[in-house]
């Protein structure tokens, strides 16, 4: 399941309609490199046969299958807080650790 708060549902709104994109938002999980550090994002993505997607308002949100076992429940909320705010997207179960492409620190790869 996936719920979003009424502020980060105005604020991911405004957002697609700012940027004239498509109303198709996908939960994922970085995998490489320094932003591979465990925490669900989200992109604009069209839903496929192997997603579990649901509407909420006019914007469907989609999330992998296998990803969604990982995650169970999936909350989306909007953290308002000068230059730290942005979407917070949380799990009802502990992801596991990401291993990280680059051979460690964000100094970058070689």
């Amino acid at each position: 399941m996936i719920t979003i708060t009424s502020e980060a549902m105005t604020r991911l709104d405004t957002f697609l309609q700012d940027n004239k994109t498509p109303r198709n938002v996908r939960v994922f999980l970085p995998s490489a490199g320094c932003g591979g550090d465990g925490q669900l994002s989200l992109t604009v993505d069209e839903p496929n046969d192997n997603d579990f997607s649901t509407t909420i308002g006019n914007i469907v949100f989609s999330i992998g299958k296998d990803l969604q076992e990982l995650t169970g429940d999936v909350s989306i909320d909007f953290k308002n807080d000068g230059r730290d705010s942005g979407f917070v997207v949380d799990s009802s179960k502990i992801l596991p650790a990401v291993e990280s492409s680059c051979g460690g620190g964000c100094c970058g790869c070689d």
